[in-house]
């Protein structure tokens, strides 16, 4: 179905905050993703403060590296097999509340950070998830217009 809308020049899009899925008309092709990239939403740089919510992991600090409203990337010295549900707790700054993921899901593993899927959370913390995003998203669009 995807491929015949895309024919007529309708794409679907995923919105970066509410995560609605949506479908528009555009007169030009959007670019080409990476078939490797298969993410519904862009990830952005920072540098959180997580914890790790595992039986087998260190309580220890660990750091998020990018973040969007579907995973995070987290640098780590843990090691979790791709597939292993955990919980995450991400601070985002010292005055900030902090985020709990109450599911998420190791998707890949290296040997200092893993890719992280977020499953379940509840509405509270994705609306301030989202808050989050929308002012990376924005002071990445004003640092954007001060270089050009």
């Amino acid at each position: 179905m995807e491929r015949l809308l895309n024919r007529f020049r309708i794409f679907s899009f995923r919105c970066q905050l509410c995560t609605t899925r949506f479908r528009a008309h555009r007169n030009q092709v959007p670019g080409r993703t990476s078939v490797a990239d298969r993410r519904q939403y862009k990830r952005l740089p920072v540098s959180f403060r997580a914890n790790l919510l595992a039986e087998s992991a260190a309580r220890n600090d660990h750091r998020v590296t990018d973040i969007s409203m579907g995973g995070c990337t987290l640098e780590t010295t843990a090691t979790l097999p791709q597939g292993t549900c955990i919980g995450l707790v991400i601070k985002p700054a010292s005055d900030e509340e902090p985020i709990k993921i109450g599911t998420a899901m190791v998707c890949s593993s290296r040997p200092e950070s893993m890719g992280i899927r977020f499953l379940e959370m509840v509405a509270d913390d994705k609306n301030r998830l989202s808050q989050v995003i929308l002012s990376l998203l924005v002071g990445q669009s004003l640092h954007s217009n001060l270089l050009s």
